[in-house]
């Protein structure tokens, strides 16, 4: 009987250490860390006078400083050293076609169809950082479209449970189109051009009390040009091309607003 006690005690110290422990890592504010990779192919010899068209490899990956599940990041802004948009000379796809009743970009003019990539995500509870569940695994396909409006731009979400495509395979129904925007600008004397854009909250909290926390994202803006005004342009330019581009970017988590910023170089060839 004695034995059966002690067994009973140390079972309820145990349960409660990690209630304690959860507690704890529930009250802890995550700090996110980032790491920003990408390449840049076609602009050797572009100048401000004479652009070139060229193919932009983007990619991040997100982590947490004590190895928590990562916070959410509300926003994002993505600046492009020595790059700049041409959006009006092309196609473009209008909100209803890429809205959550729309077709998707299967219905959009196949021109405007400007890249694709990844994103990945870790979810959980929201108040318990430490958990990734794995029975509900996010992947999403992403498609970059083109809008209708000037320097607009679709960062079309999709994934389904069950998906054959493992890439595309998220437990809750992913079917969102982010509506992002290009601005030219200058940051630490380059001169260069800013993709800024919200994450819905139903991509953030998926269901109440749920957090779905992007940990790696991969893209690809194409290659592609059209004439415009007898002068060839290119969707995505590079106006000057060094052997090492600068990329920086703004990135604001949902806990406690914390904004960090990470500057790196991409190759340019």
């Amino acid at each position: 009987m004695m034995r059966k006690l002690m067994a009973l005690g140390a079972m309820t110290v145990a349960c409660g250490l990690l209630t304690a422990t959860v507690a704890q890592a529930a009250g802890e504010q995550q700090v996110n860390k980032y790491g920003v990779s990408g390449s840049i192919t076609g602009g050797k010899g572009a100048t401000k006078k004479k652009p070139k068209p060229i193919q932009l490899k983007f990619a991040y990956t997100v982590d947490e400083e004590s190895g928590f599940r990562p916070s959410v990041i509300t926003q994002y802004s993505i600046f492009f050293g020595n790059g700049q948009v041409n959006t009006t000379a092309f196609p473009g796809c209008a909100a209803n076609i890429v809205s959550p009743t729309g077709v998707g970009p299967t219905g959009c003019p196949k021109k405007s169809l400007m890249g694709e990539g990844f994103v990945h995500n870790a979810t959980g509870a929201t108040d318990d950082p430490t958990e990734r569940n794995a029975g509900l695994l996010c992947n999403l396909k992403l498609t970059l479209v083109n809008s209708t409006k000037k320097d607009h731009f679709w960062l079309y979400l999709f994934g389904k449970k069950d998906n054959p495509d493992i890439e595309a395979r998220c437990a809750l129904p992913v079917n969102q189109a982010i509506d992002a925007t290009f601005k030219k600008g200058t940051k630490s004397g380059t001169a260069g051009t800013a993709l800024t854009f919200k994450v819905p909250q139903l991509l953030l909290h998926p269901i109440n009390g749920l957090d779905n926390s992007v940990i790696e994202v991969g893209s690809t803006i194409k290659k592609v040009s059209t004439k415009k005004k007898g002068k060839t342009v290119g969707f995505f330019e590079a106006t000057k091309c060094p052997a090492k581009s600068p990329i920086s970017v703004d990135f604001t988590q949902e806990a406690g607003g914390l904004k960090q910023t990470v500057t790196n170089t991409v190759k340019c060839s």
